[in-house]
C-alpha cells in the first residue's frame, strides 16, 4: 500500500471538477492518493477493486471541520467526476480534524467543505436530512433551487442513490437489462449496482429503470447494502410486529424489511403501517439512506 501527494497537475484539475460542482465546494485537506499493489517476483500489478471488502485511510485536515458540512471524496482526473466516499470525522486535540475513510478501491482522495439546501424544503419534515445528503454530495436537486421532496424515486434513480452512497467505484458483472442502454444517464449506476448484488431485473429481462420504486423495494436493496459492507442483519419476524400491515407484507421482502426495522432504519408510516407496495417519495430514500449510512458507520 503506498500514499502520495497529487501532483500540481492532478490537483488543478481537481480545483477545475469543484469550480465546475455548481455548489459552494472548498478544498479542506491535501490531496492524496492511495494506491495497493500485489507483488508477484520482480512485477507488480494494481489492485483497483476489492470487492465487498472497504479498507481504512486516514486523512488529517488542518482545522476544525463540521462533519455536516463537509466530506471526504474520491476524484477521476480521467473523468474529472467528485464522488461521495463514506468517512467520519474526529476532531483532535491539537485542532486538527481526522477524516477515515472506508473505500473498496484505489482513488485520489480528499475532503472538501460544501453546503447545499433547496428553497423547496424550507420547514419540511426531511430537511435535515435532505441537507446533509446534499451536502455529501449523495444527493441532488431537481433543478439548481429545487429538491421535490415529494416526487416518486425512479428504479434508476434509486441504483444511483445507493451506488453512490456505497461510494462504490464502476463496476460490471456482465448482467445486462433490456431496457437499460449503453449511453443512459443512469447506465454506470445500475451496472454497478447489479454487479454489487444490490438490484435485479425482471423475469422478462427488463429493469424498468423509469418505474417509481415501492418502499418494499427500496428496503431489499438497502438490506443488501448493508450486507454487501458486511452488515449482519438478523431480526426475526417480530421486528415487524410495529406494522399494523405486517400480514400483508409479501414474503419475498419481509427478511429484508425486518432486518432494516429493527436497525431503526425504518418507521413506517403516521398511521402505523409499513405499506410495503406504495411508492417511496424522494423525501422518504433521504432520510431512510442517512439512517442507512450512519448504521454502517460510513457518516457521523
Amino acid at each position: 500500500m503506498s500514499l502520495l501527494q497529487a501532483s500540481a497537475s492532478t490537483l488543478s484539475s481537481l480545483n477545475q471538477a469543484l469550480a465546475a460542482q455548481g455548489g459552494p465546494l472548498t478544498l479542506a485537506a491535501p490531496v492524496m492518493e492511495f494506491t495497493v499493489t500485489a507483488q508477484a517476483g520482480s512485477s507488480s500489478v494494481s489492485l483497483n477493486n476489492f470487492g465487498s471488502t472497504y479498507v481504512k485511510r486516514t486523512l488529517i485536515a488542518p482545522g476544525v471541520l463540521n462533519p455536516q458540512g463537509s466530506t471526504a471524496v474520491s476524484f477521476d482526473p480521467a473523468t474529472g467526476k467528485l464522488s461521495f466516499v463514506p468517512s467520519v470525522f474526529t476532531g483532535k486535540p491539537d485542532g486538527t480534524t481526522e477524516v477515515t475513510i472506508k473505500r473498496n478501491s484505489n482513488s485520489f482522495y480528499t475532503v472538501v467543505k460544501s453546503g447545499r439546501t433547496f428553497g423547496d424544503i424550507t420547514g419540511h419534515w426531511a430537511k435535515a436530512s435532505i441537507d446533509l445528503l446534499a451536502s455529501k454530495l449523495i444527493i441532488t436537486g431537481t433543478s439548481a433551487t429545487a429538491f421535490q421532496p415529494s416526487q416518486m424515486v425512479t428504479r434508476a434513480e434509486f441504483a444511483a442513490l445507493i451506488t453512490r452512497s456505497l461510494g462504490l467505484a464502476s463496476m460490471s458483472s456482465g448482467v445486462t437489462f433490456s431496457d437499460v442502454g449503453a449511453s443512459a444517464w443512469y447506465t454506470d449506476a445500475v451496472k454497478t449496482a447489479a454487479a454489487a448484488g444490490l438490484i435485479t431485473g425482471y423475469t422478462d429481462g427488463s429493469f424498468k429503470p423509469a418505474s417509481p420504486i415501492t418502499r418494499q423495494e427500496m428496503a431489499a436493496i438497502m438490506a443488501k447494502a448493508m450486507k454487501f459492507t458486511g452488515k449482519s442483519l438478523n431480526a426475526g419476524p417480530a421486528a415487524l410486529a410495529k406494522f399494523s400491515d405486517a400480514s400483508v407484507i409479501p414474503a419475498w421482502s419481509r427478511e429484508a424489511i425486518a432486518g432494516i426495522a429493527a436497525e431503526g432504519i425504518i418507521q413506517g408510516r403516521p398511521d402505523g403501517s409499513f405499506a410495503p407496495q406504495a411508492l417511496a417519495t424522494r423525501a422518504e430514500a433521504a432520510t431512510m439512506l442517512e439512517k442507512t449510512l450512519k448504521s454502517l458507520q460510513f457518516i457521523n
